[in-house]
């Protein structure tokens, strides 16, 4: 059993991504099991196939701040839909988030060079509204670490260890290593997510935990299993 305890799961997905299985109610009560103080909603932005309409993401404002005494967090993966770091929800949308994962699908976007997408992530380093790198470990996204990893960190944002990735994303693991030593070396902060697409999934980050012990990654700089962090969006 880990020694990490993970006290918000900020990247899961509801029936609204279509290709999730559950609803928000039961990726509560999913959360609730896990003995989590904390959730965000991020289904997909409607750079996707299979996303919520644009009405979605302006409604989020409508569900309570807490849940059977689960913090709930009104967010969104927005698509990045060019290599110039554009995303595929307006900032008019995005500023009324509680939580932005931006993320690179090849659904929405060709690959380019490791220097387009480093390109991308500086630009997307600089927006204010974007909080989370979602798994950046997809090979064909190379970008460099040297250069991003410390603009992340200085700008206050955080890179995502997504354990989803230990399930769908295999060939991803090992760059998922790089990634979390540079932060390591960097002194970078990072979120473990799911990236859960049901309920069962919610708060379940072991795979992702095991490979962090491995490298002896500071817990410090784990911001989702700090609770002054969970307090922090009372």
């Amino acid at each position: 059993m880990s020694k990490i305890n993970i006290l918000g799961d900020v990247h899961c997905h509801t029936l609204a991504s279509v290709h999730a299985f559950s609803t928000i109610r039961e990726n509560i009560d999913g959360a609730n099991r896990k003995g989590l103080k904390l959730l965000a909603i991020t289904d997909h932005g409607i750079g996707a196939n299979d996303a919520p309409p644009l009405s979605y993401f302006r409604n989020l404002k409508s569900l309570p701040k807490y849940v059977d005494g689960l913090r709930l967090l009104k967010g969104v993966e927005a698509n990045i839909m060019d290599l110039e770091g554009n995303l595929d929800l307006p900032d008019s949308i995005l500023k009324t988030l509680d939580i932005v994962v931006v993320s690179f699908h090849a659904s929405c976007v060709k690959h380019g060079t490791k220097e387009d997408h480093t390109r991308a992530y500086l630009v997307l380093a600089k927006n204010p509204y974007v909080h989370i790198m979602g798994h950046s470990g997809t090979p064909e996204f190379e970008y460099d670490l040297d250069v991003v990893i410390p603009a992340w960190r200085d700008a206050g944002k955080y890179i995502e260890i997504n354990a989803h990735t230990f399930v769908t994303r295999k060939k991803s693991i090992e760059n998922c290593k790089t990634i979390a030593l540079a932060c390591k070396k960097y002194q970078a902060p990072i979120v473990v997510n799911s990236d859960s697409h049901h309920e069962f999934e919610i708060g379940d980050v072991s795979k992702a935990l095991e490979l962090l012990e491995e490298i002896d990654f500071p817990k410090e700089l784990i911001k989702n299993a700090s609770l002054d962090w969970i307090k922090s969006f009372d």
